[in-house]
């Protein structure tokens, strides 16, 4: 199911975020298919302002959401490592969703 294309969708769309933590998140449904996908949000000066990428995820592609791509990268491209906080966790186990970091190539 991780195929080449979404690793290198992941990275480009996660370059694409201002945050010092570069994130981004593809929603995908139980064939495989792109539902949504989202960046990481500034905090806008107070801690909790932000939005994480996965939660946007899960929140605006519906009920066919099953799994989450998640990814970090460095401003030069490279993937770092990454884990859903205990809030985003805990949402993705009550709708039944899997989240997948991707760290490597």
């Amino acid at each position: 199911m991780l195929t080449r294309t979404l690793i290198k969708r992941a990275r480009r769309k996660a370059k694409q975020s201002s945050c010092r933590y570069k994130i981004a998140a593809i929603g995908l449904n139980r064939r495989g298919e792109i539902i949504t996908t989202a960046i990481n949000k500034p905090r806008f000066g107070r801690k909790g302002g932000g939005l994480h990428a996965e939660m946007i995820v899960m929140r605006t592609s519906g009920p066919g959401l099953k799994t989450v791509l998640l990814c970090r990268v460095n401003a030069s491209g490279d993937f770092r490592q990454i884990h859903p906080c205990e809030c985003c966790s805990s949402k993705a186990n009550e709708l039944g969703v899997v989240i997948i970091p991707i760290e490597g190539d």
